[in-house]
């Protein structure tokens, strides 16, 4: 197993490499993302702050970064404890309000990403499991993730005791919704 280290993101933050880590942030962010292409600048800082800008700012204290031993970031999960489908934060997320029953049981969310050299490595289910300990401790009985089926993650996600709860179907693409009890 590679040496990484675990650190929580409000740890970090009044490091004076700030700005690098929120680089070094952004660069595995898009690099792991499905969304590959934008129409313009605006459309980019928007995905950003959808899917990572928003838990950094709000729910820092859920945001753990994956470290190498030069502290480069190869690998971050972020998320909340409030229930998406009721809090107004997500409101921008129409599809949350399609699991809202889901929620109620699994209201944790989390997003991981790493850099494709470090997957495969166990470095993600360290990331994973170090959330659900965070998670289960805040008191939450259950976190998910919404994913599409068909795609890299959701093979990671059974492995690491998710389990799928629940489907729809938007624009043609059937969305799973992951749970896993704490």
């Amino acid at each position: 197993m590679p040496k990484v280290q675990i650190c929580r993101w409000n740890e970090l933050t009044a490091e004076p490499e700030v700005e690098r880590l929120i680089k070094e942030l952004d660069l595995v962010f898009f690099s792991s993302s499905a969304k590959q292409t934008f129409a313009s600048a605006e459309e980019r800082a928007g995905f950003r702050e959808r899917w990572l800008g928003r838990y950094l700012r709000h729910f820092p204290d859920y945001a753990l970064l994956a470290l190498d031993e030069q502290c480069r970031v190869v690998g971050y999960v972020i998320g909340s404890m409030n229930d998406p489908a009721r809090d107004p934060l997500f409101a921008d997320i129409a599809v949350l309000q399609t699991f809202s029953a889901l929620t109620q049981r699994y209201p944790a969310q989390l997003h991981v990403n790493l850099d494709a050299a470090w997957r495969g490595q166990g470095v993600g289910a360290r990331l994973v499991n170090a959330f659900a300990d965070l998670a289960r401790r805040a008191g939450a009985p259950g976190v998910h993730v919404v994913t599409v089926r068909g795609m890299r993650n959701v093979g990671f996600y059974l492995s690491n005791e998710f389990v799928e709860r629940g489907v729809t179907v938007v624009d043609g693409r059937e969305l799973l919704f992951l749970g896993r009890d704490l």
